[in-house]
């Protein structure tokens, strides 16, 4: 049952995370994403009733909370020394993680996509604003000195 637990928070996390406009994709929390399938890795290895030290940690103080890390991986190493590793539950780990970071890979491209999006049309748009106050300066121009300007002969 403590995997679904998780499961939970995992979905959680996602539905939380930024949305990237104009696209499907999110943007979440790549770490906080690898910790919580590193406990289900545990739990699905046997190990459930060590990681639970390890999430009630989050509302510690950061010092306790490093000395507990600490401890809790030294248990965690115990407890992985003790069972077997199976073949399948060794490829559907391999498999979670490629998943992970093959998802990963594209929110970022997702993110330099709408990043570079963005630019653009804020690079258009500041050109344009450029282009309307050459134009006002050249129109207060005629009125400043009395006389028309070219816009080749402007003083800089």
């Amino acid at each position: 049952m403590e995997i679904l637990g998780l499961l939970d928070t995992l979905e959680s996390m996602i539905l939380e995370g930024f949305k990237i406009p104009f696209t499907k994709k999110t943007l979440i929390n790549e770490e906080q994403v690898l910790d919580v399938l590193d406990k289900i890795k545990l739990v699905v290895q046997g190990g459930g009733n060590v990681i639970r030290p390890v999430i009630d940690t989050r509302s510690m103080p950061p010092s306790q909370k490093t000395i507990d890390f600490i401890e809790a991986r030294k248990d965690v190493e115990k407890v992985k020394e003790g069972l077997p590793v199976t073949a399948q539950s060794e490829d559907k780990a391999t498999e979670i993680i490629e998943s992970a970071y093959k998802i990963a890979k594209e929110v970022r491209m997702g993110a330099d996509k709408y990043a570079d999006e963005v630019l653009s049309n804020l690079e258009a748009t500041s050109s344009r604003i450029l282009r309307a106050v050459k134009a006002g300066r050249t129109r207060l121009g005629k009125f400043v000195t009395g006389t028309s300007q070219e816009s080749g002969t402007e003083e800089k």
